[in-house]
């Protein structure tokens, strides 16, 4: 909810307003990117699973320890990149927006 937040404040903001032609293409592409990486969540778990079942049948350590591995999420890195870099370009468009409006009070 947050971060939801901190987008609407963002958008909103005079620094942003007439951006949306150039940039609502690529969102439009990256929500169709999003959905697939759902699907294969769906995916990874039901390989987990199935693992996790074999590694009983068999009582191997060693499918059981692959059945945690496929488990774990393996974009937790990446996703933690995005939403640094989120933050990061938030506070450089609050410095930026700052100083234009320091630049215009000075003209």
């Amino acid at each position: 909810l947050e971060a939801i937040t901190k987008a609407i404040e963002i958008i909103s903001s005079s620094a942003v307003k007439g951006s949306a032609e150039k940039h609502l293409p690529a969102l439009a592409q990256t929500a169709a990117s999003l959905a697939q990486l759902r699907s294969s969540s769906l995916r990874q778990q039901e390989a987990a699973e199935f693992l996790r079942g074999r590694a009983e049948q068999l009582n191997s350590r060693v499918l059981s320890a692959l059945a945690v591995r496929a488990e774990a999420d393996p974009f937790a890195k990446v996703k933690k990149m995005i939403k640094d870099l989120i933050v990061r370009l938030m506070e450089e468009a609050n410095e930026e927006a700052e100083h234009k409006g320091w630049c215009d009070t000075e003209l």
